[in-house]
């Protein structure tokens, strides 16, 4: 049973390589089951026994059950969408000496960078486009294998396994292309969108690790896969509201934007969004403020991120 866990796990972690990616992903599994989208710039009309979800920003989400009889208390379950990673720059083409052409790249999160060199990369994210008067979001995704961080050679580094610090700024940006080419990154988006390249106004673009995911070990106890940090716990939390048979509390499927780099944006943990729509849900179902703020002293949220296990060939490193 939990292979075949883990496997939709890695599915669904291949069909998000970003926080953008991963909220859409959500979004078309709970409308599959049924949930009903919400806008924050509309009216709700909430009734028991109703399914929703709520986006904020395109790159957090909230899910609610609300059960048939009257429920006064909130069970959140609350993870993150998004994960460490290389944020491209506008602009982001450098060349250099007319040999090759590299993507002036930036860190988001916290990372281990060594582990980004030498792997398949590409590039995937959001832009945002001129349409009919107007401005539209479209998803983007390059399936191909499209840069890579190149490993300086041992032999130009004899220390190398004495231990590095590497220049983000300098050791990590991504090579593109050779340098007698004319092609930009946004060419190859606006190819892929079939716009025009001056209609792409901006853009939140990262890049991500083409290596799949994999379960091993000699028991096949063990799962490795780029962004386990924080899609693990986003899909154990739909998975367990989708699932769940509840008919006492209004369940809560929170993920939240932006933990890699703080919470205080619009859409991250410190944001709103929470209260926001704890709050509508509240006053959809006849309750007034003092009855918001006595459920909640009654409700439960469970914060939900991956932990450090016992590094086996660290152990001191571990409190125990």
């Amino acid at each position: 049973m939990y292979i075949e866990t883990t496997e939709k796990l890695l599915d669904f972690i291949e069909k998000s390589p970003t926080a953008f990616q991963a909220v859409d992903e959500m979004q078309k599994r709970l409308t599959e089951n049924g949930f009903e989208v919400l806008s924050e710039k509309e009216y709700w009309k909430l009734i028991p026994g109703g399914k929703y979800l709520v986006t904020r920003n395109n790159s957090a989400l909230i899910a609610f059950c609300i059960p048939e009889k009257e429920s006064r208390v909130f069970h959140i379950m609350a993870s993150h969408s998004d994960s460490p990673s290389f944020k491209i720059k506008e602009n982001p083409e450098i060349k250099v000496d007319n040999s090759y052409v590299k993507l002036n790249v930036e860190k988001y999160g916290g990372m281990l960078m060594a582990p980004w060199f030498d792997r398949p990369l590409s590039v995937a994210g959001r832009v945002i486009i001129r349409r009919n008067g107007g401005l539209k979001e479209k998803l983007i995704n390059i399936k191909r294998d499209l840069v890579m961080i190149p490993n300086l050679a041992i032999h130009m580094n004899r220390e190398a396994n004495n231990g590095v610090s590497y220049n983000p700024q300098k050791d990590l940006q991504p090579l593109f292309a050779v340098g007698n080419t004319d092609r930009t990154l946004l060419e190859i988006i606006a190819e892929q969108t079939g716009v025009k390249k001056e209609d792409i106004i901006s853009h939140d673009l990262f890049l991500y690790n083409r290596m799949p995911g994999t379960i091993w070990g000699a028991d096949k106890e063990f799962v490795s896969s780029a962004r386990l940090d924080d899609l693990q716990c986003a899909f154990a939390s739909m998975e367990g509201l989708l699932r769940a048979q509840n008919h006492e509390s209004i369940a809560v499927h929170c993920v939240m934007d932006n933990e890699e780099v703080g919470s205080g944006t619009k859409q991250g943990a410190a944001s709103t969004f929470l209260k926001d729509t704890l709050t509508r849900i509240h006053r959809n179902l006849g309750y007034n403020e003092e009855d918001f703020l006595v459920h909640l002293a009654t409700s439960l949220m469970v914060s939900a991120d991956n932990a450090h296990a016992v590094h086996p060939n660290s152990k001191e490193k571990a409190v125990t």
